[in-house]
């Protein structure tokens, strides 16, 4: 079993009336991971059959499992879109990346707005 350790810390001096520092980390077991892995994406539309990125395939894992997802573009107007079914779920811009814990019954798959945008993602959890 490997252990992976999600660290998530917040601070600003302007935003609120005090300062923000919010630290928050957690321990996660995993034993399967579906790797690190880059790709591009060609569909620039949701639902389209082909140039999407798949990046969980519905009960791939039993017990929870965690997405790693990052659009590697450099530019922060070019999105990837990740989505299920025909809703999107989340839109991320050039530069960021997104750490959440999955819905086992759902297939993940990702479009962009610029065909050619590569996204990078990684599924770890405690059974597959």
């Amino acid at each position: 079993m490997a252990t992976v350790t999600p660290k998530l810390t917040l601070t600003s001096t302007d935003l609120l009336s005090q300062n923000l520092n919010l630290s928050v980390s957690t321990s996660i077991t995993a034993s399967h991971t579906s790797g690190l892995a880059r790709a591009p994406i060609t569909s620039t539309a949701i639902g389209t059959a082909s140039g999407q990125v798949t990046l969980y395939t519905a009960d791939d894992f039993a017990a929870i499992a965690y997405l790693y997802v990052k659009n590697t573009d450099s530019t922060a107007t070019n999105y990837i879109y990740v989505y299920t079914a025909s809703n999107n779920w989340l839109k991320i811009a050039g530069g960021e990346f997104a750490f959440l814990p999955l819905i086992a019954d759902d297939t993940l798959k990702a479009y962009a707005t610029t065909s050619g945008s590569i996204v990078e993602w990684m599924v770890f959890g405690t059974d597959q």
